[in-house]
C-alpha cells in the first residue's frame, strides 16, 4: 500500500573527502526539490536486420536539479561554501560568526556536499555535490533562495533522524527587513522587486575507471552574475547612467537580528536593460532594470555577506 507522502525532508553535509558521503549535520526546511540521478544510456542500434532498439549500454551518470527554499543565513553560508566561492570567516564564538563569500575563478570547487532527501520514507543519498548556480528573490516580502546542484553519484542509506532549528535562525526575512542600496551607501525607497543571480556553469567530468559510472568531478566554466530590480521612475539621472555604461554597487542587505543577516553586493554593476513604459493614463512611471556583474578593481564581481549564530567550519 503507498504511503502518504508526509515527513520529507532534506539534510546536508560538507563532505571532508569529496565524492565521499557523510550522514546529514543539518536539516533544511525547503519548498521544493528536483535532485535527481542521471544516467545517460547508450541505446544500441547496429546495422542488422531489425528496424528497433537491439539493447543498451551503460553511460555515464550524474546527479543534478534545483532545490527552492526561504533563505536562511546558515544554511546559505553551508551550500555557499560548496560553490564557486572564497569564503572568509571571522569572529570566534556564538553568536558573532560572520562569513564572507566572493566568486573566485577556480574551476574545481574546494568543497563538496552530500545531500541526503528522504521521500515518502525512502532515504536517497547523493555524493560529491556542489552549487553550480543560485539565486536570490524576493517574492511577496519574502527572501527566497535557490541553489541548483550537480554531483558526482547516487549512495543508498537508511532515513536519518531529523533535527530542526528553531528561534530566530528559521525566522524568515519578510517584509520590512531590507535595505537597498543604489549606489552601495546610498539608500533608496523605490524598489519593489530584487532578484540576484549568479550562474557558474557547472560540466560533469568523466574519467574511465571501475569503480562506478558516476562522475569523476565536477568542473566550472564561465561565470555570469546580475541583478534586477523594478523603481519608480521620476527622473533621468538613473536612466542617463545606463546609456553611458556607467558602472555602480548595488548592495540588498536582509536583516532581522544583529547577528542573523544576508547582504547581497555588486561591486561593479552595468546596467544591462533599461525599461520603461506607460500602460495607461494617470499609472505610474515604473523602470525595470537589469545589471550585469563586472569585476571591480580587486577582480571581484560580486559578494555575499553572512552572519549567523552557527559555527559552520
Amino acid at each position: 500500500m503507498p504511503g502518504t507522502g508526509a515527513g520529507g525532508f532534506l539534510g546536508v553535509a560538507l563532505e571532508t573527502v569529496a565524492g565521499t558521503y557523510l550522514a546529514p549535520t543539518d536539516y533544511i526546511p525547503i519548498k521544493s526539490e528536483s535532485i535527481h540521478y542521471m544516467q545517460e544510456t547508450v541505446w544500441r542500434r547496429p546495422i542488422r536486420q531489425t528496424a528497433s532498439v537491439y539493447g543498451s549500454s551503460d553511460g555515464n551518470a550524474r546527479v543534478e536539479g534545483d532545490m527552492s527554499m526561504e533563505a536562511y543565513e546558515d544554511i546559505v553560508a553551508i551550500l555557499l561554501y560548496a560553490a564557486r566561492t572564497t569564503p572568509a570567516k571571522t569572529g570566534t564564538a556564538s553568536p558573532g560568526f560572520t562569513y564572507t563569500f566572493t566568486g573566485n575563478a577556480l574551476a574545481i570547487p574546494s568543497r563538496t556536499l552530500s545531500i541526503t532527501i528522504v521521500r515518502n520514507g525512502i532515504a536517497m543519498g547523493y555524493t560529491g555535490m556542489v552549487v553550480g548556480s543560485f539565486g536570490f528573490a524576493i517574492e511577496d516580502g519574502l527572501l527566497t533562495f535557490t541553489p541548483t546542484f550537480m554531483g558526482r553519484d547516487e549512495a543508498t542509506q537508511t532515513v536519518p533522524t531529523a533535527t530542526w532549528l528553531t528561534g530566530i535562525q528559521r525566522a524568515a526575512y519578510g517584509a520590512g527587513k531590507y535595505k537597498i542600496e543604489i549606489p552601495t551607501l546610498t539608500q533608496v525607497f523605490d524598489c519593489d522587486n530584487f532578484t540576484f543571480n549568479v550562474d557558474d556553469s557547472p560540466t560533469a567530468q568523466y574519467r574511465l575507471k571501475d569503480t562506478s559510472r558516476g562522475a569523476s568531478f565536477i568542473t566550472y566554466g564561465e561565470r555570469t552574475t546580475g541583478l534586477t530590480v523594478d523603481r519608480d521612475f521620476e527622473t533621468r539621472t538613473d536612466y542617463d547612467a545606463f546609456k553611458l555604461g556607467t558602472a555602480q554597487s548595488v548592495t540588498l542587505t536582509a536583516t532581522k537580528g544583529a547577528n542573523n543577516s544576508i547582504a547581497l553586493t555588486l561591486p561593479a554593476a552595468i546596467k544591462d536593460t533599461y525599461e520603461v513604459g506607460i500602460s495607461g493614463q494617470g499609472d505610474l512611471i515604473r523602470a525595470a532594470v537589469a545589471y550585469m556583474g563586472t569585476v571591480d578593481a580587486t577582480g571581484n564581481d560580486y559578494t555575499i555577506t553572512v552572519k549567523t549564530q552557527k559555527d559552520i567550519t
